[in-house]
């Protein structure tokens, strides 16, 4: 598959994820939540991505679970994995601010925090970020400068970048982050 391809593909799966999870919004009147893996290059699912994605999930539902306050926290689930990765999405029963406090926790406590990509809905499908729970933006990989700046301002090459996530990931297999 060309570059051209594989860039569509990871673009399309990422439109039919934006929808499913406004789809669960609008269904079940709570916020959503959306777990993916933040790999960096072509292959979103390279060798330890499934143990890190598990790791990661298995750990943002307890929580949830610990901080939800009351049964049933998760209303519905769907789990995918495509072309850009493993995917988690969740409707909770939980105020939309209190859930993306605690994706940022685990974001930034988790040893392979780093990789999550834990974004929220609200239930009228509109995005809840770091700001509006008074969190800066996130870190780049390999510095502390923003990662949008040093996207932007090319700071790092790609192999740089690629290759700090695929240590994370050698960590996932390794060490065993279930």
């Amino acid at each position: 598959m060309s570059q051209t391809a594989i860039l569509a593909a990871i673009l399309a799966e990422r439109e039919a994820r934006w929808n499913m999870r406004r789809e669960f919004a609008a269904k079940h009147g709570q916020p959503v939540l959306s777990l993916t893996l933040n790999i960096p290059g072509a292959d979103k699912n390279p060798a330890g991505s499934a143990e890190a994605f598990a790791s990661l999930q298995q750990c943002l539902r307890h929580t949830i679970e610990q901080n939800c306050g009351h049964a049933g926290c998760m209303l519905a689930e769907k789990e995918r994995t495509g072309v850009d990765g493993p995917c988690w999405i969740a409707s909770v029963n939980l105020a939309p601010l209190a859930l993306k406090t605690l994706c940022v926790a685990v974001e930034e406590e988790h040893p392979l925090g780093r990789l999550a990509d834990a974004d929220v809905l609200d239930a009228q499908g509109q995005p809840v970020n770091r700001a509006g729970i008074g969190h800066e933006a996130r870190r780049c990989f390999l510095c502390e400068a923003p990662a949008s700046l040093c996207r932007r301002q090319g700071k790092h090459s790609p192999e740089q970048i690629v290759d700090y996530a695929r240590k994370l990931l050698k960590h996932a297999r390794h060490e065993g982050h279930r």
